[in-house]
């Protein structure tokens, strides 16, 4: 009974796993790939959360994809601006 039920989870996570590449695989593109999305707000989308800049989220008409990208955006920047360092290696004396 319990492989059943891991395995029922397994495959749901699968699932959701592939779910998200589908959603989010354009995101993934470089900057040289957005810039020839002809739909503006699908470009500006594409640079915003590439670049984790809020100047391209902020050029989005449509307010859904505005906020997604906005949350996108700051995500990221708080990702990098509280990502630990690594600490100094240490010397021996």
């Amino acid at each position: 009974m319990l492989f059943l039920i891991g395995l029922m989870m397994v495959k749901r996570n699968a699932a959701f796993f592939i779910f998200l590449l589908g959603i989010f695989g354009f995101v993934w593109a470089d900057m040289s790939e957005c810039a020839k999305i002809s739909d503006k707000d699908k470009k500006n989308y594409c640079l915003g959360t590439y670049s984790a800049s809020g100047t391209y989220c902020d050029k989005i008409k449509n307010g859904e994809l505005k906020r997604d990208c906005m949350f996108k955006a700051i995500r990221v920047q708080r990702d990098i601006a509280w990502k630990p360092t690594k600490p100094a290696p240490k010397t021996e004396e």
